[in-house]
């Protein structure tokens, strides 16, 4: 199903509006159609991938019939496309690098970890073009996604707005969800979630303080924004400082002072590597949990 028209919205959220109709099935996905059964498998994804595309030595585009705001799902999304509404809804969003399977593949892994973990609420994927193009391009387009996911979770508040809204970001993908924050506070938008979580976070570490990018966007738009850090990832300590001749706050922490709704943790000995932060057993999610309850 094809929606995110945000095109007609000015003040408080209105309900969601379709702009195209049809679903794109994916073999092998394991989906719920109420509450009830989101234990022991996720229900659905929401889908942006395909929809920019990197051209040679420019910039990124738009494809086709994509616009800035829409999106698509795949499976049930409860509460917005099908099922009863749950308590909680936990939209997990993958770093870059990641094709297709390697992003459905994250996605079951953080399923598993977050049932290991005995959590029980439902768990939606955001599926985006993170190994398109260039590094510069992957950013930019995970910046870009940003308008997407935000019209997501409007959409989604608009249709069960008593649901609290979890938004965890692996590696590039803290980009598009502090971007998601940003995109509510420059628009004036009262949009705000239950709680952000980055693990190892591919965005700059004094993005996140109070006179950072993101910082007055967190204070504003989460109810908790936590970091969760390994001081040894190889991947931000040498690739993403390499790209961005700077530290991530997934590595160092955060530097300067941070919004008080801020809290970070050192996972340094939990997490083995940075593709493993949101996967069972040598990943963080039971931290992760253990800070929801």
């Amino acid at each position: 199903m094809a929606l995110g028209d945000d095109s007609g919205r000015s003040t408080r959220r209105t309900f969601l509006s379709t702009v195209a109709g049809g679903t794109a099935g994916i073999a092998g996905l394991a989906t719920t159609g109420s509450a009830a059964g989101f234990e022991g498998s996720y229900a659905g994804r929401v889908i942006t991938r395909g929809h920019f595309i990197a051209q040679l030595f420019l910039g990124v585009d738009l494809t086709p019939r994509n616009t800035r705001t829409n999106y698509r799902t795949d499976g049930t999304i409860p509460g917005l496309t099908g099922g009863d509404a749950p308590d909680e809804l936990v939209v997990f969003v993958h770093r870059y690098e990641k094709d297709l399977q390697g992003a459905l593949d994250s996605l079951r892994g953080f399923n598993d970890a977050l049932r290991a973990a005995e959590y029980d609420e439902a768990l939606v994927g955001y599926d985006w073009d993170g190994n398109e193009g260039r590094w510069s391009q992957r950013v930019e387009i995970a910046d870009r996604n940003a308008d997407k996911l935000g019209t997501f979770v409007r959409d989604y508040a608009d249709a069960s707005p008593d649901t609290d809204v979890r938004l965890v970001a692996h590696g590039g993908g803290a980009k598009t969800v502090a971007e998601c924050l940003e995109f509510f506070m420059d628009r004036g938008y009262d949009t705000s979630v239950t709680s952000v979580d980055f693990l190892g976070g591919a965005i700059d570490n004094d993005s996140v303080a109070r006179d950072g990018q993101y910082g007055q966007a967190i204070a504003d738009h989460c109810e908790t924004c936590r970091n969760y850090y390994k001081t040894d990832d190889d991947y931000l300590g040498w690739t993403y400082a390499f790209k961005e001749w700077d530290r991530a706050v997934g590595d160092t922490g955060a530097e300067g002072e941070t919004p008080d709704n801020y809290e970070e943790y050192d996972v340094t000995e939990q997490v083995s590597d940075h593709d493993s932060f949101p996967l069972p057993d040598a990943g963080c999610v039971p931290t992760v949990v253990d800070n929801w309850d």
